[in-house]
């Protein structure tokens, strides 16, 4: 079967489980006003109707953005007409996303609306002068008892500049009009529509077309493109190339990455994954190197290419290989999964691989990442509250400071305190997974070959896995009962065994402890003044009385900003004492600290000077060396 027509049917598994014939399809315009309103204006018609009522809804969240979006709120505008233009009656559901028409005995009806969009391109909608970008679930309503009807979509560019072009994952079927076999699918395919730059490369059959919106120097990305391309092809791809159907070793004939680079990003940057594509924000130009600790990266074009590889590899893990309570998808409220460290997590974990892999990254280069992503990972305080199960399932909390309308330190939450990362904490339970199924199997079987029976088992179209098919692929593949890893190390609290694992490969690990006293704080710099973002249970510093929200102005005779305060406790032993002068509520008060011993290590890993023959081999194999 040609590829394309492959991909296609196989959109009609996604919301069915199988092939189905629906009825007619849902017709989507879109259109613009003046781009100073960032409004645009969609018109949605569909037939073949024949209740009293039809609903339609706009999503509470994206998937792949575990967040309560409520993408309502920028609705405007909405009416519902038949097709000769007549008004028909309509009100507003108890969710607040749902829009329920009568239909007074057409079987047919005409939605109109406009989107304010003024958001994030990558989980929402932006439309200004610059550009029109929009992720589907943010802009598209769906009809609710019609979700498995195929899409069809106009684009009205009269008001665009002439310039401007389309980018998307979704098959175009004419000039500006597009298609998609169901609501989820259509929904997954972003649209980045600019005089955006573009660079095309083959890899392994597959076309790849790099999308890029410069909105800082438009700099030459020819060396970005050509490392991606290798990441690509000798990285990511083949990875779970064995169980991909034929023709191709990838599941798709056409991918894009929908690339925006954004000045007022913050440096760093982010993505969602697609079925066929990605949307990615990133704050720097392709020029800059600078140095970053962000996602543990070294640098800032390296976090580029990381970000890119993990968003690619989501084109299997959770794209197809998914969590079942994640589809088809329920737009209409939180889905909670406890698998988010295997879709997020080991996303990571393999794309650092794959990096490794391709030759980015030496494998001195690979330990320093990871011994990077552990020292993060082993400071939080979160550890004791949550597993790392816990953590997914609890996504929807949000991030940690976050609470009471945003209004400082005072006034957020704890989740700093009571959790973490499933991303690090998959991303080290990948590696640490990887490596007891090479001891216990002699280096016959890895993760890959666990992911890739997952895959087998479990990808579309079939209905997703369960948190104990992950445990039983992992004993079928090590050939021994792993339960308790998951036990301990995923629903459970036990620290993570490093030292044990690592070992395997020949793996030094090391601990090296800052010197200095330990206060137990973090603080940001506000204005000048050193103001306590958390204080971690149990420090000196909850010990002393200190709270968020404080200004630290002096540390004994020494006025003090954040830099100069993390001088001072530097210079100081622990059990030293230090009186800080804090300012809380206007209130000045003197507060003194006995400083400790930090707790919280910087891991260090090393291949050992004279490994084992068994040794030797894993880590040959790990890490791409001959």
């Amino acid at each position: 079967m040609h590829s394309r027509v492959a991909e296609i049917l196989f959109g009609l598994f996604l919301a069915t489980g199988g092939l189905s014939f629906a009825a007619e399809p849902v017709h989507y315009e879109l259109s613009f006003e003046q781009p100073n309103t960032h409004l645009m204006d969609i018109t949605i018609h569909t037939g073949e109707l024949d209740g009293k009522t039809v609903r339609f809804a706009l999503p509470y969240w994206a998937p792949g953005v575990y967040i309560a979006e409520e993408f309502a709120v920028n609705v405007q505008g909405f009416r519902a007409t038949d097709d000769a233009g007549a008004l028909l009656a309509w009100h507003k559901a108890e969710d607040g996303q749902t829009w329920e028409v009568d239909l007074a005995g057409r079987t047919s009806v005409v939605i109109h609306y406009q989107i304010y969009a003024n958001g994030m391109p990558f989980r929402g909608a932006q439309y200004n002068e610059h550009h029109a970008s929009l992720t589907g679930a943010a802009v598209w309503m769906y009809m609710v008892d019609g979700k498995n009807r195929s899409a069809e979509l106009t684009i009205d560019r009269s008001r665009l500049p002439a310039s401007w072009k389309i980018a998307t994952g979704m098959q175009n079927r004419s000039l500006n009009q597009y298609g998609a076999a169901d609501y989820d699918w259509f929904a997954d395919c972003p649209v980045e529509i600019s005089d955006f730059a573009e660079k095309d490369f083959t890899a392994l059959g597959t076309n790849y077309h790099v999308v890029v919106d410069d909105q800082i120097g438009k700099k030459d990305f020819t060396q970005f493109t050509q490392d991606l391309q290798r990441i690509v092809e000798k990285g990511v791809v083949p990875i779970l190339a064995p169980v991909v159907a034929p023709p191709l070793p990838a599941p798709f004939s056409e991918y894009w990455f929908l690339i925006h680079v954004n000045p007022g990003f913050g440096g760093v940057g982010a993505g969602v994954e697609h079925l066929t594509s990605t949307m990615i924000v990133i704050g720097s130009d392709w020029d800059d190197h600078s140095s970053t600790s962000h996602d543990s990266m070294g640098d800032l074009y390296t976090y580029k290419l990381d970000l890119v590889a993990h968003e690619f590899f989501h084109a299997w893990n959770v794209k197809r290989l998914r969590p079942r309570p994640l589809g088809p998808f329920d737009y209409s409220r939180p889905v909670h999964t406890t698998s988010l460290w295997i879709s997020e997590g080991l996303t990571d974990y393999f794309a650092a691989i794959a990096m490794l892999r391709a030759g980015y990254y030496k494998p001195q280069d690979y330990l320093d990442l990871t011994a990077r992503v552990i020292t993060g990972f082993e400071q939080d305080p979160g550890r004791s509250e949550r597993s790392i199960a816990d953590t997914s399932w609890d996504t929807w909390f949000g991030f940690a400071g976050a609470g009471a309308g945003g209004f400082g330190p005072r006034f957020s939450n704890n989740l700093a305190n009571t959790n973490y990362s499933y991303y690090d904490g998959g991303h080290i339970l990948g590696l640490l997974l990887d490596l007891e199924i090479r001891h216990v199997t002699g280096n016959r079987q890895s993760l890959d070959d666990w992911l890739r029976l997952m895959y087998q088992r479990y990808a579309l179209p079939k209905p997703g896995f369960e948190p104990e098919d992950a445990v039983r692929a992992a004993t079928e593949v090590a050939g021994t009962d792993m339960s308790e890893f998951f036990r301990r190390y995923v629903s459970g609290k036990d620290p993570l065994p490093h030292e044990k694992d690592l070992s395997y490969a020949g793996i030094r690990v090391d601990k090296e402890y800052p010197a200095g006293g330990w206060l137990g704080v973090t603080v940001e710099d506000q204005k000048g003044r050193a103001v306590v973002a958390n204080v971690v249970p149990g420090s000196p510093a909850e010990i002393a009385g200190l709270d968020r929200g404080d200004e630290i102005v002096a540390a004994g005779d020494k006025a003090v900003d954040a830099r100069a305060l993390i001088g001072i406790l530097k210079e100081r032993s622990a059990g030293s004492q230090v009186v800080l002068t804090v300012i809380r509520a206007g209130i000045v008060r003197s507060l003194p600290v006995t400083l400790a011993k930090n707790p919280s290590p910087t891991y260090k890993l090393r291949p050992v000077e004279h490994p084992t023959p068994e040794q030797a081999e894993i880590y040959r194999s790990m890490m791409n060396t001959r």
